[in-house]
């Protein structure tokens, strides 16, 4: 058997911004979702690391990620990774890995706007 589950706390890094695939008219929102990380040195001084985490989520969660996911603003994300190769315009190769979004949590309190504790189950279906 094998698995590919990826799960995340951490911070967006910017607004989002929703695009739609022309051929299918699906929502796609590619954003990126920063983690902390503490832990001492070998001379025993506190440091914090942070990781970016590219995201990409379709469908209907895109959008309410796109309408409540502000910069800053703390989620839960779980999905699987992704790892998309191509060459450049000068024909070198290049690789992009990503965190293709299966559910999500927002974790700050509710803001002005109302957004709910939403969770994404598969493709398009929203649970609240």
């Amino acid at each position: 058997m094998d698995l590919n589950k990826v799960m995340i706390i951490g911070r967006a890094t910017s607004n989002l911004q929703i695009k739609t695939i022309e051929s299918s008219g699906t929502a796609v929102a590619n954003f990126t979702v920063a983690t902390n990380r503490k832990f001492k040195n070998k001379e025993g001084n506190m440091m914090e690391d942070a990781e970016y985490h590219r995201c990409v989520c379709y469908g209907k969660g895109a959008e309410v990620l796109t309408k409540y996911l502000h910069k800053w603003k703390r989620i839960y994300i779980e999905g699987r990774l992704r790892t998309r190769k191509w060459q450049d315009t000068s024909g070198v190769e290049k690789f992009a890995t990503e965190i293709i979004v299966d559910n999500f949590i927002f974790l700050d309190p509710r803001g002005e706007e109302g957004e709910e504790n939403a969770h994404l189950v598969g493709e398009d279906k929203l649970e609240k």
